[in-house]
């Protein structure tokens, strides 16, 4: 690894870390300079600005979440357990990215927002075949596959949008776990017809 590439994963560290925390507006390079122990000049080099920082900091974790679903997809071969593994895999990756920085991303940068959605979309209809899959080997009910993703694409839509979370005051994986829990099971009691 060359040494542009290490000071550049280190900018990146320290940058997801704040606005993880603290979100995109409130941090300034002064302060990942401060915790870097180095000149804003040295990050300038690496990253022309903090926009820059953000869109690199979300196709890391686009990245990492590509990887982890790929070695999902590997390791399990029931999709119902690709599913469950799945789900999990996104609620800890994403979660907190949601308390702060996805809540201001839509206004701040809304192109990269766009973005995180489309991507978003592409992982959500990648669903359709292991429903297809989970159908045939019977772990799901005989449904219409590309109603059942569209279903769960809205779900994941709603959850995953900053605004609605706050205005319902919960947190993501509170809204995840409910709308999965609602996708999975539907709304009426068991027993009920």
């Amino acid at each position: 690894m060359g040494k542009n590439l290490i000071v550049r994963n280190k900018i990146l560290d320290a940058a997801q870390k704040r606005m993880v925390k603290f979100g995109y507006r409130k941090v300034t390079m002064d302060e990942i300079a401060q915790d870097l122990g180095m000149s804003k000049n040295t990050i300038y080099k690496q990253f022309v600005s903090k926009q820059e920082i953000a869109e690199a900091l979300v196709k890391a974790l686009e990245q990492k979440i590509n990887e982890g679903l790929h070695n999902i997809e590997k390791t399990h071969k029931e999709p119902l357990a690709i599913f469950s593994q799945s789900i999990l895999l996104l609620r800890k990756d994403l979660g907190s990215w949601f308390d702060h920085f996805f809540r201001e991303i839509p206004t701040e940068l809304p192109h990269l927002w766009e973005d995180f959605l489309h991507y978003r979309n592409e992982k959500i209809l990648n669903i359709q075949a292991l429903v297809r899959k989970g159908i045939k080997q019977g772990a799901f009910r005989d449904i219409n596959d590309s109603i059942a993703v569209q279903a769960y694409l809205g779900v994941v839509k709603a959850v995953m949008n900053p605004h609605f979370l706050e205005q319902e005051k919960i947190t993501f994986h509170e809204a995840l776990d409910a709308a999965l829990d609602i996708w999975a099971y539907g709304i009426l009691r068991k027993g009920r017809k």
